[in-house]
């Protein structure tokens, strides 16, 4: 069975893609593309990822994690926090909230289709109630490097 680091460690790299979020009836909010880098040093994680929205600056949002032996992933700030599992080998689940908007709970589902393409679907709560379902679509850059930070 595929462990989660070797799962992260296979899909390091820089990720380009969209993401569309949706009302819970399916009315689409807001679609925008993104970059997602990710980098893995021993146990640290480190994940940048970097909002594409049209007429906008590019906002940036750097995160960090750090694994408690191969199978949990762990990332706590102080103002976010969640837990990551992958499960069969291909589906990582990860729930998780901002210390900011209490009351909203987050969780992901990202499907690891193939060496190249990833979708990741959150489906966000606040106060129990299912607010916004954001769907997200990402290929691989070949060759791209992330860019080191810490």
């Amino acid at each position: 069975m595929v462990t989660l680091r070797a799962r992260l460690t296979s899909v390091t790299g820089v990720w380009e893609g969209a993401y569309t979020h949706l009302t819970p009836g399916g009315t689409v909010l807001e679609t925008y593309a993104s970059r997602q880098e990710t980098r893995l040093e021993g146990d640290h994680w480190y994940e940048r990822i970097i909002y594409r929205r049209p007429g906008a600056e590019p906002q940036v949002l750097d995160f960090r994690a750090r694994f408690e032996g191969d199978d949990d992933l762990v990332f706590g700030s102080t103002d976010f926090e969640g837990r990551a599992r992958l499960v069969d080998g291909r589906f990582l689940l990860f729930p998780y909230r901002w210390q900011d908007e209490p009351g909203v709970e987050v969780v992901e589902l990202i499907t690891f289709a193939g060496d190249d393409y990833k979708s990741r679907l959150w489906k966000t709560f606040r106060d129990g109630r299912l607010e916004r379902v954001t769907v997200v679509e990402e290929h691989r850059v070949h060759g791209a490097v992330p860019e080191i930070w810490h």
